[in-house]
């Protein structure tokens, strides 16, 4: 089971640690149905790579596992 949710708005990126203590909460997207940053869907693959989203923690930042990029939202250019 797939232990991370990531907003699929490319303006936010909000992750949600589906875990407590360790333990999982089986339907935390059922209760949180939306992102509650900005409303929008979740998603459970990386948003670069379109793998199984996994997260680690570096420097306090989330990056996914898989690809090594920071997660985090996208500045869009003025």
């Amino acid at each position: 089971m797939d232990k991370y949710l990531v907003c699929s708005n490319t303006g936010c990126r909000f992750i949600l640690d589906r875990r407590v203590n360790g333990t999982s909460l089986d339907g935390v997207q059922k209760i949180l149905k939306t992102c509650p940053a900005c409303s929008s869907d979740w998603s459970i693959s990386c948003p670069y790579c379109a793998q199984a989203l996994t997260v680690h923690f570096i420097h306090g930042l989330p990056h996914s596992a898989c690809c090594g990029h920071k997660i985090r939202a996208e500045v869009l250019a003025v």
